[in-house]
């Protein structure tokens, strides 16, 4: 174990200072490529590589691993298979509402860092397995939350305190 820590790492790949972090996503619907588009145009400034890809729809998978230029190997129909996978050190999940929690989890599970798209889960009971799951694997969740980010909220916050909009 690492000086301080009472067990070893989690399982995953360990990346040096030099590493690029592989990222995989799932679900590459409209959402699913937004964050593909966002991270493809920023990948060298936030060293990452665009590892793989997974989605049940043909139509996307195929769209997706042209835009990002992937081999066949690097697409997937079931998101157990690319969690398999060792050198994936982080997964975006991005799939219709009711698969996010199921999906975050199998991937913490599978030593992966996950950014999840909103909802997080659509019962309480989900978030807290998800919560439990991230402690107990050490791993990182990211739920994604961009318009609360958004300076313009923050703006129109501060107009409606201020009585700017009426009652």
């Amino acid at each position: 174990p690492v000086y301080g820590q009472n067990q070893a790492p989690s399982a995953g790949r360990v990346i040096g200072a030099n590493d690029r972090i592989a990222v995989a996503y799932v679900g590459v619907g409209g959402q699913g490529m937004a964050h593909v588009r966002s991270q493809k145009d920023h990948a060298q400034e936030n060293n990452i590589v665009q590892a793989a890809v997974c989605d049940l729809y043909q139509k996307r998978l195929q769209s997706a691993k042209t835009f990002l230029g992937l081999a066949d190997a690097d697409t997937y129909t079931d998101h157990r298979k690319l969690l398999e996978r060792k050198d994936i050190d982080a997964v975006v999940v991005s799939t219709i509402d009711i698969w996010h929690a199921d999906v975050a989890i199998d991937a913490l599970e599978a030593g992966k860092h996950v950014y999840g798209e909103k909802p997080m889960a659509r019962y309480l009971e989900e978030g807290f397995r998800i919560y439990d799951t991230a402690k107990r694997t050490g791993k990182v969740f990211e739920l994604g939350s961009q318009f609360c980010a958004d300076p313009m909220y923050h703006k129109s916050a501060e107009w409606i305190k201020a009585g700017k909009l009426g009652p």
